[in-house]
């Protein structure tokens, strides 16, 4: 969906910034001098300065609720700090009207989609900033024009402007969401978490595009939990850990084990792969799919799930991942094929019946389809397992605390109790309370589509350990992911998908159970690259 871009000599990306500006100037792109957040008696900021030059990207990293969001969303005009002063460009927020910020050149690309699915393409890039003829009414015209150009601009294809957003894939709508922003951003671009959904091939293509705009004299605040991905693309490096500034240096004087230890606070758990565990026996499968087919997002697709193995899946986007997951789960019916549940004919009637069957799935994006953010965390964790917290009909309130409350020390959720709304919890809180659900049921194969998505290191660490902990019990999971260190990290399996198709499976003795190996067969066989092509790898 984004151009590939250029490549320096040897096949590895250009320079990752002008070089040209490299000094603070008189004039920030964004000074944020003494800002301190308060929601009710937590104080979510103390104290920050932040500082982001023209001309230059800008780090920021840090474990879910670390505020990171919050400092930014003062940024943006959408919280106002209970102390502190912020300039854009040399215009000082006073936080009257809400387009303040907009004004001032600021544009952000929030970690959670901010787009109308039920609007176009065009209709959402000029939301609240619409094109006006002459009578007043919307110029939708003019915005499928602006919209186009636009997107060429930004190298996006396969994105028309009269697309519904609705219709579109989650990575084709965080290219919408990147170009919005962008048009918005001539004084400061805010990107929290923007490569999440993306592929390898899109996210150097994104790199470049940030760079540009840094050459052009905008600053450039990145937000990631993959913090290789600060050192390949920022000047700077700032780390948040409760609501306070832990480090705040150029990345050319830190490192990567410095970034993460003053993420954790000192302490650092690491996963490491497990190549001593012994291999799986290839007993009763527990799930078995043969010849699966869903028009031509899957075709003649065969595996099988054994208990006590975590198989993952590999493919670029658009490759089947995710409709595999979904049609295991009872959200799709397949056109053909069949399978298997504990040996016996599997064809769930829909989620419910998967549920009860014992599969659960873990999509992609948890606040539209894992949680319901407007209920709390206690309405969340039981709302799978509803029938079981009653008797005869009358509802136990007793059975419900003792079970919740159970699930939130297991998976140390962190909130004020049971009763608070999932909406304010931070992002891998949310994701623990979805995980939450899916132990509840007492899940036998687990479906997990980008299970760390927006999760800190720390975060996802205990997903995994979680993960494997319900695998050793005899459970089994099958694993989506982008990121493929993470991928080869947690799997005894993978399986190479492109084009609805399955065209390989590596064990993890194999000798191409590499980063390498994994990246080439991908983009050989889902982007018709030749063998040894170096652009995305």
């Amino acid at each position: 969906m984004l151009a590939t871009p250029p490549v320096a000599p040897g096949g590895r990306p250009g320079p990752t910034v002008s070089d040209a500006v490299t000094a603070p100037t008189e004039v920030a792109a964004l000074a944020m001098t003494g800002v301190t957040k308060v929601f009710g008696q937590a104080k979510v900021l103390d104290d920050v300065t932040f500082r982001v030059n023209p001309g230059r990207i800008h780090g920021l990293v840090g474990h879910n609720g670390a505020g990171k969001s919050t400092l930014m969303k003062i940024a943006l005009g959408a919280e106002q700090p209970t102390e502190g002063k912020v300039v854009i460009g040399g215009t000082t927020l006073e936080y009257a009207r809400p387009a303040e910020a907009r004004e001032a050149g600021v544009g952000m690309v929030l970690q959670e989609l901010s787009l109308i699915p039920t609007l176009s393409v065009a209709d959402n890039i000029f939301l609240n900033d619409e094109r006006r003829g002459r009578s007043w009414l919307i110029a939708h015209r003019t915005q499928r024009r602006e919209a186009r150009r636009l997107l060429a601009e930004l190298g996006i294809s396969g994105i028309s402007p009269r697309d519904k957003v609705g219709d579109l894939g989650i990575a084709q709508q965080q290219m919408v969401e990147i170009a919005k922003a962008f048009r918005l951003g001539t004084t400061l671009l805010i990107l929290d978490e923007p490569t999440a959904p993306l592929s390898r091939r899109e996210v150097l293509a994104l790199f470049e595009l940030i760079r540009q705009t840094a050459s052009l004299g905008r600053g450039v605040v990145f937000i990631t939990h993959h913090l290789r991905e600060v050192f390949e693309v920022c000047n700077e490096v700032t780390v948040l850990r409760e609501g306070k500034i832990t480090l705040s240096r150029p990345t050319s004087e830190t490192s990567l084990d410095e970034v993460v230890l003053a993420i954790v606070g000192g302490v650092l758990h690491k996963v490491e792969a497990e190549s001593a565990r012994p291999p799986v026996g290839r007993s009763e499968p527990l799930l078995g799919v043969r010849d699966l087919t869903v028009g031509d997002k899957l075709i003649d697709v065969s595996f099988d799930l054994h208990p006590g193995e975590i198989v993952g899946i590999a493919g670029l986007a658009g490759s089947g991942r995710t409709v595999l997951l979904k049609t295991l789960f009872g959200e799709i019916r397949p056109d053909a094929g069949a399978m298997t549940l504990r040996g016996r004919r599997y064809r769930p009637k829909g989620t419910a019946d998967a549920i009860r069957r014992g599969l659960f799935l873990i999509p992609e994006d948890r606040r539209v389809h894992g949680v319901v953010l407007m209920h709390s965390i206690e309405q969340n964790v039981i709302l799978s397992v509803l029938p079981e917290m009653s008797d005869y009909g009358w509802y136990r309130p007793s059975r419900v605390r003792r079970t919740v409350d159970d699930m939130m020390r297991a998976l140390d959720i962190k909130a004020t109790g049971p009763q608070q709304l999932v909406s304010e919890l931070s992002g891998g809180n949310q994701q623990k309370v979805v995980f939450s659900k899916a132990l509840v049921a007492d899940t036998d194969v687990l479906l997990l589509d980008e299970p760390t998505f927006g999760v800190d290191v720390h975060t996802a660490a205990e997903v995994i350990r979680l993960i494997r902990s319900e695998v050793e019990r005899g459970k089994t999971a099958l694993w989506v992911s982008s990121d493929l260190p993470e991928l080869l990290l947690v799997s005894d399996r993978v399986v190479v998908l492109a084009d609805g198709r399955i065209k390989s499976v590596v064990d993890r003795d194999d000798k191409e159970f590499t980063e390498d190996a994994m990246l080439r067969a991908i983009q050989r066989e889902g982007a018709g690259l030749p063998t040894g092509t170096e652009g995305d790898t």
